[in-house]
């Protein structure tokens, strides 16, 4: 088996990039919209298209290409520009949807911006159906017990795992039994080539990853 390096995509908080964080605010009475983004979740997808417009691009932000918000938290989604999204149509991205959405600006030349480059929200799931639990290792955190399983459904509810053998290499998608988005080395490289601005990566060490070759 091949040891995999995966990286976590993490969203810029520095004044000098963004301006201020986060760099959304949530529509006004946004828990009275019908279909809120409230409805997306970890573990499926919404049968309902969620409502994502009329977030606010705060006065002192500045605009990126990845955009940061409190809600819809980083670990459900995230708001990305028409670049980042046709960059990764060349790479395979697991377990994912976009949703429209609306950003609203009293900035004229950020106005100008959207129009030509216009946002979406990035929704990932959990893609536990990639791993091959017979191979991968983990901890039952109640006991501190070292275990496998066949499948997930053998497991304890409470575990870590250590060693997840992977049966495909996704170059983006949502860490199992974690809340991270992770990106291969290859996207990663092609985010940083293509001055993506709004993010930056850190080596994801929650767990190892492999792949059986």
């Amino acid at each position: 088996m091949r040891k995999i390096v995966y990286y976590t995509m993490k969203l810029s908080t520095e004044s000098e990039i963004v301006g201020t964080w986060p760099q959304l605010d949530v529509p006004k009475n946004y828990f009275k919209v019908v279909n809120n983004f409230e409805i997306l979740q970890f573990r499926e997808f919404p049968s309902v298209e969620p409502n994502l417009d009329n977030f606010i691009l705060k006065r002192a932000a500045k605009l990126t290409d990845l955009l940061s918000s409190y809600l819809p938290a980083t670990s459900i989604g995230v708001f990305v520009n028409q670049k980042f999204k046709d960059l990764i149509a060349d790479f395979y991205v697991k377990n994912f949807r976009f949703y429209n959405c609306s950003i609203i600006t009293a900035d004229k030349d950020f106005i100008k911006k959207l129009a030509e480059n216009p946002y979406f929200f990035l929704h990932l799931i959990y893609v536990n159906e990639i791993v091959d639990f017979s191979l991968s290792v983990f901890k039952d955190l109640k006991t501190s017990e070292i275990i496998t399983g066949n499948n997930e459904n053998q497991l304890p509810m409470f575990l870590s795992p250590q060693k997840l053998v992977l049966k495909e290499t996704p170059d983006l998608f949502r860490s199992p039994f974690d809340v991270d988005l992770l990106v291969s080395q290859l996207l990663k490289k092609a985010i940083e080539e293509a001055n993506i601005s709004g993010v930056w990566f850190e080596e994801f060490t929650g767990n190892e990853f492999y792949i059986k070759e």
